[in-house]
């Protein structure tokens, strides 16, 4: 027994400042494992690495590399976020001593305790999920939050508790059916241990990053009753023969209570993994604790409570491999054989074991012990296999993060082993065949295990995803019992204008999506990874887009089809916050948007399928745009943010001319870090701006500029002292309101009362990611890290509306087509009221909000909307539509230039998601560097289409033909697509199939599976087609339309159209006019084909486009290519006549 220790309350404040509350501690890999490491991952290992340093060089490795998920990327996002609030100005990480912790407690809680007068008067803050999430086919779906720990009460089995990740504690008071936080008062970091008192459901200890806490009222008050720096809990155990004596397994050692948490004893001081009790004797307690000087975990035995232990070695694992590591261990024991001992073991009994030692047993309650599934670690094989990585090929493992095991109540032959993935053994340890997680679907259960507990009442499994429960041990019972944990960690959010829609990257647990029929606190999840992104359309708000799943339709309720089309573009997206960049739209035309992307501005007039550049903003590509501003009452004005590539001190841009040209702008001095610039501007006035820096120090955290930028004004108050502003946005038609968001809090200034809290009913850290209004319901919603979405009515309404009519395109060349507006007003819908009117249009006006207009003939046309609220306060605003000529006459195209080009547009049946867009990956026959890309490959159209339409005017012309180069590799005969060349002549009323080919007869190259298809110089063909049909018509569309059936990827490039300007009665057919044969080698001479004889110019260009041939040459005339000029390669020729012309490409063998 070593020291005894009464402890006092502690609660740890500088924690709270942690971006996502994680709290966990970091257990570096291997040390062959980090040798194998890119430069970015070792450096970031070291003792004191420099964050910044580690930063630049991860961002350099992953310009050039793909990223792929493994356990540096991992340990990367949790350290990064974890160090963020303790990094100085140099880039090193300081953390704080004690005294200046308390400091800091006593400050917060005396801000607090002086506010909480003031508090209830602002806001009315309620969470409204995720409560429920729900796959595609509307069945429950395993991602919602990240739940550590679980634990059921003996002695009222209706009655658990559980703990996640971000820190926070939920009770079920019926088995787990339903869940709601009783910790929002506090503050928690991940809780990763919580038991029950086995004789009072009211009395539990929940255990987190340095201290553990206990409640004796059923979670309605919390204290500290063990604190000690590095504690790191991952076990507590409270003996039911005698519920005083309390075990707390951590890092730090095992410690001892026999006063229910009053006072300590220390037993040990070296990590402690797990403590179990045996089975019907709470004398004798388990412990697995590590030997540094070993480096292996070991096995003791108490059999006095745990007062003290002794060690039980004979047959257990040993090492002497100079490489050998103790990654943790986990303990098994069930009723159905008390001297029955399972260990999880976890590490590296050598190099290249990859996080897995092996599967140990006891049948003598821990005297011997053997390894049923040898060797330990490695080699592996389909009989001896890594329980703990991804899967084989992908050595990627989490260490003790993902380690936990548990054995049937029934038939102690039966096991569960959690890591990655759930597997089992119904043999005792000998096999072991994989039920769930990434490698296996027998059981639908998320990836990545957390707790396995056993219970009397059944057994439990929490995850990376939530809780799931099984009567039989999950053999035929797999219930999902997350309803209530609203505990999501939202690493983006994108709100609906005028439907109630959200949609967000979570960590975790991919993308989930929210509309108002699904019901409340019910999502659908999209699927996708853990990205930090979520932005909705605002003129279709049914339209979203997430940078790992592209554009998708939601549906209108849950169960019925998801559609998905693409995102040509994501913008700069960061898991720290306020490091990210957005996606803004024209607040004219939902179809124009704007992102940032590195250290670019880019704007995309298609709905976000495809993208160019802007402007750049200096030569660093890491010096990257993060927020931006469009003024909707002047939208040629744009404010832009940049971070630096290094260093503390970001960039303000300002465009008055719609991003043709930018002045950087001085921003206002302040002590602390200013790389992350927020920014908040008033939709009435252009010059009227709020900034704020996330890294400043107390005093110097929001300016305001009512100039455009030119002078500042310091607004902050001491009331903002201590908290990181996280996101800010201004209030619509107020005297200067703006909301202004913390990890603790929200306040909200105004110019009439200056500054008020507004937190009335946020948990007390609410860890804000991204703030958003919600003008048709007069609410404010947060995101947040790890506390699920939260909203409030708004502080102040609105004092008159805001009007911004809006369009799904602010032009066109048919007079025929539909335009589609919707009103993107700041206006509460309740009692509104619209007005439209349409000059020229059909209808002449509308009283709906979102009326569909077709226009009369070419020109200008204005379109005017007053909108009118509840309270007969009204606003108008008006746009002009323009509906253009055709004077394109011929077409050749390259793609090499902005996209879609000129007189090209794409659309796509799914409601506006497109698929074709620019790439720089493949050009026709590697001559070019771009070409037109339909990316069937990541994209599912579900036999839907998306098309690529050129716009031409054939009125004066006569015999035009279309040639174009295409590549594709069919994925498979089941996922074939299928390329369709139409033509329209009034408009696209209707349409002639000119050509439809697909799988093997579309394909250039074989089959191809393995990744997505990139066709080499000899994968193009290209095709030639007769549009006679035509000739003569005014207003041509030529459509490339893709149906995608998710097979591969589809590339079209140099596409030309030609024909001839002639008087009537003029015309001679030239028909079958080519060069041949075709390949043709080198020194043999080429024919011209066709009938009647004409004169042609024919040039020749080689594979740089030098000219190296022109000649007259008449048909039925041949030339010889000289072996001195036309070495063995691929050539293009242009044939010209006076009333025809082709292009083609001509192989010299």
């Amino acid at each position: 027994m070593k020291n005894k220790c009464i402890v006092s309350f502690f609660l740890l404040f500088a924690i709270a400042q942690n971006t996502s509350a994680q709290f966990i501690n970091f257990y570096k890999p291997a040390g062959y494992e980090i040798a194998e490491a890119p430069q970015w991952a070792q450096k970031m290992y070291s003792d004191d690495p420099n964050v910044y340093e580690v930063d630049q060089l991860y961002n350099v490795y992953y310009e050039t590399h793909l990223f792929e998920k493994n356990y540096h990327t991992q340990y990367y996002k949790r350290w990064r976020r974890f160090v963020a609030p303790f990094i100085n100005e140099n880039g090193f990480v300081v953390l704080p001593e004690v005294a200046e912790f308390n400091q800091q407690i006593n400050t917060i809680l005396e801000k607090r305790t002086s506010s909480s007068a003031s508090r209830s008067s602002g806001g009315d803050w309620e969470n409204i999920g995720p409560y429920q999430t729900y796959n595609a086919d509307a069945g429950y779906s395993n991602d919602q939050t990240n739940v550590y720990s679980i634990d059921q009460s003996l002695s009222d089995p209706d009655i658990l508790y559980c703990g996640t990740e971000p820190g926070e504690i939920y009770k079920s008071i019926n088995g787990g059916a339903s869940w709601e936080g009783v910790t929002n008062p506090y503050y928690f970091a991940g809780v990763e241990a919580i038991e029950i008192d086995p004789a009072d459901p009211d009395i539990v200890y929940a255990a987190n990053g340095w201290n553990v806490y206990k409640t004796s009222d059923g979670g309605t008050t919390w204290s500290t009753v063990l604190s000690l720096t590095s504690l790191w809990p991952h076990e507590i155990l409270v003996n039911p023969s005698n519920t005083n004596i309390v075990l707390v397994a951590a890092d730090a050692g095992l410690f001892r209570s026999e006063d229910a948490g009053v006072t300590w004893n220390t037993l040990y001081e070296d990590n402690c993994w797990d403590i179990k009790l045996k089975p019907g004797d709470d004398d004798i307690v388990y412990l697995l604790k590590n030997n540094p000087l070993e480096k292996r975990s070991e096995f003791f035995i108490s059999d006095n409570m745990g007062a003290t232990f002794i060690l039980k070695d004979n047959g257990w694992y040993s090492s002497a491999d100079a490489e050998r590591y103790d990654g943790g261990a986990r303990l098994a024991v069930t009723p159905a054989d008390p001297n029955r001992i399972y260990v999880y073991l976890i590490g590296g009994s050598k190099s290249g074991d990859y996080g897995y030692i092996g599967i140990y047993r006891s049948d003598d309650g821990g005297e011997t012990w053997y390894l049923p599934n040898g060797p330990d670690g490695s080699p592996y094989d389909s009989d001896h296999q890594n329980l703990a990585i991804g899967w084989v090929g992908w050595n990627y493992h989490q260490g003790f993060y993902n380690c936990a095991i548990m054995t049937s109540n029934d038939d102690a032959d039966k096991i569960l082993i959690g890591g990655l993935n759930l597997w089992k053994s119904d043999d005792g340890g000998y096999t072991f065949e994989p039920l769930g997680g990434y490698i296996a679907d027998e059981l639908d259960m998320h990836p990545d295990m957390q707790d396995f507990r056993a219970t009397e009442n059944g057994y439990w499994i929490t995850s990376d995803g939530g809780v799931n429960f099984s009567y039989d041990f999950f053999v035929s019972d797999n219930q999902r019992r997350s309803a209530g944990i609203h505990g999501a960690d939202y690493w983006g959010f994108g709100q609906g204008w005028n439907q109630d829609i959200f949609v967000g990257g979570l960590y975790h647990n991919g993308n989930l999506a929210y509309y108002e029929n699904y019901g409340d606190g019910n999502f659908l999840q999209l699927g996708g990874a853990e990205p930090a992104s979520g932005y909705v359309n605002p003129g279709n708000n049914l339209k979203v887009y997430s940078s790992d799943i592209g554009a998708v339709i939601i549906p209108e309720s849950i169960g019925e089809p998801i559609q998905w089309g693409s995102l040509g573009l994501a913008p700069n997206e960061s898991y720290w916050s306020a490091w990210s960049s957005e996606m803004e739209f024209d607040p004219r035309c939902y179809n124009i948007c704007f992102l940032g992307n590195e250290n670019k501005l880019w704007r995309s007039t298609d709905g976000a399928t495809s993208f160019n550049v802007l402007y750049t903003f200096g030569t660093n590509v890491n010096a990257k745009v993060l927020y931006f501003e469009i003024a909707r009452s002047n939208p040629a004005v744009m404010y832009v943010a940049q971070a630096p590539a290094s260093g503390s001190l970001g960039d303000l841009w300002k465009t008055t001319d719609g991003g043709i040209t930018f002045t950087e702008l001085s921003i206002p001095p302040a002590s602390g870090y200013r790389d992350r610039i927020l920014l908040a501007l008033d939709p009435e006035n252009e010059n009227n701006l709020y900034l704020a820096y996330p890294g400043a120090n107390d005093g110097n955290k929001i300016f305001h500029s009512d100039d455009g930028g030119i002078s500042w004004i310091n607004i902050t108050s001491d009331m903002l002292n201590g908290e990181e502003v996280r996101s800010i946005f201004y209030a619509g038609a107020t005297d200067g309101g703006v909301y202004y968001c913390t990890n603790y809090s929200v306040y909200y200034y105004n110019n009439t009362i200056g500054w008020a809290e507004f937190s009335d009913g946020l948990p007390f850290y609410a860890n804000t990611d991204i703030s958003k209004p919600f003008y048709r319901d007069g609410k404010i919603r947060l995101a947040t890290y790890g506390k699920g979405i939260w909203q409030s009515d708004l502080y102040e309404e609105p004092a008159h509306p805001v009007c911004q009519p809006m369009v799904d395109k602010l032009n066109t060349y048919c007079a025929s087509d539909t335009f589609y507006f919707e009103d993107y007003s700041i206006i509460n819908h309740e009692g509104a009221t619209w007005g439209w009117v349409f000059e020229g249009g059909t209808p002449s006006s509308s009283a709906v909000r979102n009326p569909k207009v077709i226009f009369d003939g070419t020109g200008s046309h204005e379109v005017t909307l007053t909108v009118t609220d509840i309270n007969g306060n009204a606003s108008t605003g008006s746009l002009i539509i323009t509906i253009d000529e055709i004077d394109q006459t011929e077409i050749a195209e390259t793609f090499e230039d902005i996209f879609p080009p000129a007189y090209w547009t794409t659309t796509g049946i799914n409601a506006g998601t497109g698929i074709w867009n620019k790439t720089t990956d493949a050009g026709g026959y590697d001559e070019s560097s771009s070409s037109a890309l339909a990316n069937n490959y990541w994209y599912d159209l579900q036999g839907a289409y998306g098309d690529l339409r050129a716009f031409i005017n054939l009125s004066a012309v006569t015999s035009p033909e279309l040639f174009y180069d295409v590549a594709y590799a069919q994925y498979s005969d089941a996922y074939s697509d299928t390329l369709v060349i139409l033509i329209s002549m009034d408009c696209g009323e209707t349409f002639t199939e000119l050509y439809r080919s697909g799988g093997d007869d579309l394909s250039t190259a074989p089959d191809y599976t393995a990744d997505i298809f990139y066709p080499d110089a000899s994968e193009w063909r290209t095709d030639s087609l007769d549009l006679s049909i035509a000739a003569g018509a005014e207003n041509v569309q030529i459509i490339f339309r893709n149906i995608g059936r998710w097979g591969q990827a589809l590339y079209i490039d140099n596409v030309n159209v030609k024909g001839f300007t002639v008087g009537v009665g003029n015309t001679i057919a030239v028909k079958g006019v080519n060069i041949y044969p075709n390949p043709v080698a080198s020194g043999n001479a080429i024919t011209l084909s066709g009938n009647p004889e004409k004169q042609f110019s024919l040039e020749i260009f080689d594979a740089t486009g030098k000219m190296v041939l022109k000649e007259n040459i008449s048909t039925g005339q041949s030339i010889l290519l000289d072996k001195k000029i036309f070495s063995a390669g691929l050539y293009t020729f242009k044939l010209e006549g006076e009333e025809y012309m082709r292009f083609g490409k001509l192989i010299v063998m």
